[in-house]
């Protein structure tokens, strides 16, 4: 039996295609994810520099968040750990609290 150049390359080219990319690519949907592993354990708050909150949404299906620490480490909290909204609520309102507001200006009438 004698095969053309042709379809012996052809043979060649289909059996060097890998058929585990379609599943790799099925399986894994949330490259948008910033999150890989997530901690629960606590980071006490004068280690940390800024904290990143990231919603649901743009290929992610996960609520993110993101503390970056004062000795430039990165690390991912899980937003389901019970310290991680009493911490963000503390946060959010000290935030608050220490933005002054605006000076407001009264139009003269002459």
């Amino acid at each position: 039996m004698r095969f053309s150049p042709g379809s012996l390359l052809f043979v060649l080219l289909v059996c060097s295609i890998p058929p585990v990319h379609g599943v790799l690519e099925a399986y894994n949907t949330n490259l948008k994810c910033k999150c890989i592993r997530e901690t629960s354990a606590f980071i006490p708050p004068n280690l940390i520099e800024k904290l990143e909150i990231l919603p649901p949404g743009n290929g992610c299906p996960n609520k993110e968040v993101i503390v970056k620490k004062k000795n430039m480490s990165v690390v991912c909290l899980n937003p389901r750990a019970k310290w991680v909204p009493k911490f963000i609520n503390i946060l959010l309102s000290k935030r608050a609290a220490s933005t002054p507001s605006a000076p407001v200006f009264k139009k003269r009438v002459n």
